[in-house]
């Protein structure tokens, strides 16, 4: 092969990709524009914007309702999918976006300061009156507060009497917190027998129950 060849090749392989070039069909103005990119929530304003956050303590009993709560209220201590008990916080509130809310609940002891926590990000269904809640049907917008196994207080989680914060933060990073005083119970009638044994003080894990 003779150097002619070689230098060539190159100017050939040039050509042939101006002459695909030429071929190509060319862009218009008349395309239509790649859809929008839709938000992965939806759900709006709740409230007045500007105003103060306000928000209300809830929280799923043993029935899958969320209630109200008020300071001396029991709250249910129940097993959830993962095992282990669990206190479920939620919230209702107005004067916030509805979505991405950062939700946080605490169960604390007040006699020796110890606290369990819990945060997620969570979106407040609106409820059609300016204010938004977490979903009784869906434990995943509650704070999912693990208390039990009992390795943590130093008394019984259950029949004692406990302080429960929740707080929530929205997208502009205002925020809004609720403390309760509050009393968790074992209301679980086919699950009570484990449940007051490992939320018992002094529980070993792995201890046979029952």
């Amino acid at each position: 092969m003779s150097w002619s060849c070689l230098s060539g090749a190159p100017r050939r392989v040039g050509l042939a990709l101006v002459a695909l070039l030429l071929a190509a069909p060319a862009c218009s103005d008349d395309e239509e524009p790649p859809p929008p990119v839709e938000h992965a929530c939806a759900l709006g304003y709740l409230g007045e914007e500007g105003a103060d956050i306000q928000m209300e303590v809830v929280a799923l009993d043993s029935s899958d309702a969320a209630r109200p709560v008020s300071d001396g209220d029991g709250v249910d201590i129940i097993m959830p999918p993962q095992g282990g008990r669990v206190i479920f916080l939620g919230v209702r509130a107005t004067n916030l976006s509805a979505c991405a809310v950062q939700l946080s609940g605490s169960l604390r002891d007040p006699e020796s300061g110890r606290v369990m926590s819990e945060s997620r990000t969570v979106n407040l269904k609106p409820t059609g009156d300016g204010w938004g809640a977490s979903v009784d049907a869906d434990i995943s917008t509650f704070a999912n507060v693990g208390v039990c196994p009992n390795n943590w207080s130093g008394r019984n989680l259950f029949d004692e009497d406990y302080e429960i914060v929740v707080q929530v933060k929205d997208r502009e990073g205002r925020t809004a917190k609720q403390v309760r005083q509050v009393r968790p119970a074992c209301n679980e009638p086919e699950f009570e027998v484990e449940c007051r044994c490992i939320c018992k003080h002094g529980y070993i894990l792995g201890e046979a129950c029952g």
